[in-house]
């Protein structure tokens, strides 16, 4: 899949899984349920952090000369779907890549894979908030007011998203009128994982 064959978003995600596949190990999958709570809803391949990191590095590299940011939303929007985490981890992270590009409308996208519940667990929530959204809120700072109104979500996750996001800015100084806005709002909010969210914030 070399950069002559204009790599497609279908076919690095059919590579992405894969990869995945083959390097899962039992073990580590069975270890790696320890780490979540019950209500979370997630697989495992199994596959070693590194691994993951080294997976997505070598489709990174296969995709980079001829992507850009249409086909990476793409490509995230079809992992975050799986219901493997290492999966949606890859998706997330070459997504990551493109952060010179986000536009606004990122903002909506990752609006909606929380919402729908492609991010049902802390990891993918946090790893999607980090990368990704603490960057677009970096790039474009008039969507701050926008994830404040997250804080009122139905859905957890988009609520901890709200919290964990803003995270790396406010450790910079950055928008923490608004930070604080968002933890108060999120404070009394009565889900173990929005506590551990808050308090990080």
């Amino acid at each position: 899949m070399g950069a002559e064959t204009k790599p497609s978003v279908a076919a690095a995600t059919r590579k992405t899984l894969a990869m995945l596949r083959a390097a899962g190990e039992e073990r580590v999958a069975a270890q790696a349920g320890r780490y979540f709570k019950p209500h979370e809803r997630v697989c495992f391949f199994g596959v070693r952090t590194a691994r993951v990191e080294e997976i997505e590095k070598e489709i990174f590299a296969t995709v980079r000369p001829v992507w850009g940011l249409p086909q990476a939303v793409q490509f995230c929007d079809r992992l975050i779907r799986s219901r493997f985490l290492e999966a949606k981890g890859v998706g997330i992270i070459l997504l990551a890549r493109f952060h010179d590009a986000y536009d606004e409308r990122l903002l909506d996208a990752a609006y909606a894979w929380l919402d729908a519940g492609f991010c049902s667990n802390w990891a993918t929530t946090d790893v999607l908030s980090t990368r990704v959204l603490a960057r677009l809120l970096q790039r474009h700072p008039g969507l701050v007011d926008r994830l404040q109104e997250w804080t009122r979500s139905d859905c957890m996750w988009v609520r901890r998203a709200a919290a964990v996001s803003l995270t790396p800015l406010a450790r910079c100084g950055a928008h923490l009128d608004a930070a604080y806005r968002v933890a108060a709002a999120l404070r009394g909010d009565a889900e173990d994982l929005m506590h551990k969210a808050v308090g990080w914030l």
